[in-house]
């Protein structure tokens, strides 16, 4: 009876699942260097893709990002191959991985085309039907008129993202938003982690030099 009169919670917001449902994961590598950059964390991305997809059926994790191109200097040219080593890994894993060539400025070089990128191919899967969610991890803004106009075609789209990158008109549009600072424990481990000292290992001589030593010692007092 008791349950009668309990008040309703009105701050439980309800996920609507679709049954057999499809996703398709959008990972913007840019957005996400800065956030681990700065918060001095490696991601583990088949963990996060895991933790996203949860129990649903995936079609694919996309990776987008950025790469260096032509005349390079030698430490841009150990980044890239760097760099390479680690897009190779996330290919065996099953990320489909895609690239621009990075723009070069006086400042250094840029990302130029990636969001396009990655938006056209959110959009086109869409039309294509090949999802009913979309999973964006990324926080920029840019993509809020994606997003809306993947909406209209009926789909619904997902953000995630780390606070310090995250866009509030894009967690706004979209459907669902996750917080990666809230679960990073799971899918995230330090860029440097602490080195723990080992004590110093005691040599089997010591032990013996030891050993005697409180021999001696003992005979010393027997003897007073």
């Amino acid at each position: 009876m008791l349950r009668l009169f309990r008040k309703k919670r009105s701050d439980v917001k309800v996920v609507y699942r679709y049954p057999n449902e499809k996703v398709a994961i959008f990972i913007d590598g840019g957005n996400m260097f800065h956030a681990c950059n700065y918060m001095q964390i490696k991601i583990n991305y088949k963990k996060l893709i895991d933790i996203l997809r949860k129990d649903r059926w995936l079609l694919r994790a996309y990776f987008y990002t950025g790469i260096p191109s032509g005349d390079l200097p030698r430490d841009v040219r150990e980044q890239l191959r760097k760099q390479q080593g680690f897009l190779n890994e996330l290919q065996n894993l099953g990320i489909k991985v895609k690239t621009m060539p990075l723009k070069k400025t006086p400042e250094g070089y840029i990302e130029k085309g990636i969001d396009i990128l990655l938006a056209t191919d959110m959009v086109s899967l869409a039309f294509r039907n090949a999802y009913d969610t979309a999973i964006l991890v990324s926080g920029d803004s840019d993509y809020v008129p994606v997003v809306k106009e993947i909406q209209e075609l009926g789909k619904r789209v997902e953000n995630a993202s780390f606070k310090r990158t995250s866009s509030y008109e894009l967690r706004k549009v979209c459907d669902e938003f996750i917080l990666l600072d809230n679960i990073k424990h799971r899918f995230t481990t330090p860029l440097y982690p602490e080195k723990i000292e080992k004590p110093p290992e005691v040599r089997f001589i010591d032990r013996i030099k030891e050993f005697f030593s409180k021999i001696i010692k003992k005979e010393k007092g027997r003897k007073r």
